[in-house]
Formats: structure tokens, sequence, C-alpha cells
């Protein structure tokens, strides 16, 4: 076989596999059972502080000379800091309500959450959904990426989006922490998707705190994920329309 017989088979393999995986996980949802309104008179606040005692990571550079339509999109250095600190606050920590809501459903958004594909990179690098709500990827660059996702829980998904502005969606139906997404022809391209049973969660902005609102009152299990120091939980209890805080310290890694 001559080596250009052999590229174009491989080229055609890849194809074929691309077009042929398979998620469950990216069809509707069923239904949450048991939705039950919650009563906005006595729901309450929960607020989170995560915090990190020791210094951010050092920003990494990303390479992309290997790709020269990638490293054009940025006039300067790109790099990655996967440990954000600042006044020891950690940013890009996923704060939500582990457990406690007993036979309690909720019903997801509509709307999707948005993961654009834009310098070769991911933003957002990490995100959260809610199962049954649509995870959209969107392809802001000509450049064409493939989105591999890679859960533990549920079924795999991997498809090309090689047209600027195209978009897809992914409907994931069951809670997974830290879902990596990564793109095959692109390896430095890395981020994170958690899903959740319940609409409490949220992201951690640059001071390090997150607020859960309009949360039902009860004795809960807190969570808290990054995709460096892993997880750490707490049990919080909230009283009728009352409020809680809830600090959270990670320990650098040893």
């Amino acid at each position: 076989m001559t080596n250009r017989f052999l590229a174009c088979l491989a080229f055609c393999l890849l194809a074929v596999s691309l077009a042929a995986c398979s998620d469950s996980s990216s069809a509707p949802a069923a239904a949450p059972r048991n939705v039950t309104p919650v009563d906005a008179a006595t729901a309450g606040a929960i607020t989170v502080q995560v915090g990190y005692s020791g210094a951010a990571s050092a920003p990494k550079a990303i390479n992309m000379a290997g790709v020269p339509a990638c490293a054009a999109l940025h006039s300067e250095p790109v790099f990655e800091t996967p440990i954000a600190v600042a006044d020891g606050r950690l940013a890009n920590a996923v704060v939500y309500i582990q457990s406690g809501f007993g036979e309690r459903g909720f019903a997801p958004p509509t709307e999707p959450v948005v993961v654009d594909q834009k310098g070769c990179l991911y933003n957002p690098r990490v995100a959260a959904v809610m199962v049954g709500q649509p995870l959209q990827f969107l392809n802001s660059d000509a450049e064409g990426h493939n989105v591999h996702g890679k859960p533990t829980i549920a079924d795999g998904w991997n498809f090309l989006m090689s047209r600027q502005g195209s978009t897809r969606d992914v409907m994931l139906a069951k809670p997974e922490l830290g879902i990596p997404v990564g793109c095959d022809i692109h390896p430095w391209m890395r981020a994170y998707v958690s899903v959740f049973d319940n609409p409490y969660f949220a992201l951690t902005p640059a001071d390090g705190t997150a607020t859960l609102r309009n949360v039902p009152p009860g004795t809960y299990v807190l969570g808290v994920w990054h995709e460096t120091l892993g997880i750490l939980v707490k049990p919080v209890t909230l009283p009728p329309s009352g409020s809680a805080t809830v600090d959270f310290q990670y320990q650098p890694p040893s």
C-alpha cells in the first residue's frame, strides 16, 4: 500500500468514527418526577465562599505554533491558570447542593448553557448545567474543531464542527462532576462540564463567592468542585425565609 492510500484510509476511518459516535445522553431527558414548586415565601439563600491557602498556579503558556490558523487569532501569548486566586479567594470553582431534597424534583431550564470555541479555546473553560438542560457548543472559529466529551457515568460524545457559526446541543441525562471535554484536533483545548439534578449550582467569580437563591428550607450537603483541587463537602441548614453562609478552604496539593 502507498503512503497516500494509507493516509486516505486513516482519514476515512476517522470521519466514520466521528459520524458514528452515538450518545444516549444527547437524547432528550425524561421529565423529572415529583416536580414541586418552591414556595418563594419560605425560600432562602445560601452564600458560599471558597478560599485557597496557597498561591495561584504559575500561568502556563499555550503553544499553538503547530497550528498557524489558531496562533494567528491571538496578538499576544495565551496562558492558562487552572488555580486562579485573588486575595485568598478561588475562582472557577463549582458550588452546588449535593443532596437533601428527598423526593422533590425540579424542571430543567430550557435556555441552553453555551460553550463557545473561540480563538481555539473553550469559553468558558468551566461550565455547569442541569440534567435535561441543553448544553450548546458553538464554533466561532473558521478553524474546524471536534467536541469530545468523556463522562464516566453516561455515554460520551464526539462530533465534528467544521463550519464557523455552527452550533450543536448535547442533553445530559445523568448527574456528574467535572466531565472533561476536549478537541482531538487541538489538544490544548480543555473544558469541564458538571451536571446536576437540581438548579442550585453556580461558578465562583474572581472573589470566590457565589450565592444560591430561592432554596427551600432544609438540611443539605453542600459541595464544591475544582478541576485541580477536587471536591469538598459540608452540611448546612437553611431556616425558613433565612440565609446561611458556608466557607470552604482548599489547601495546596501535597
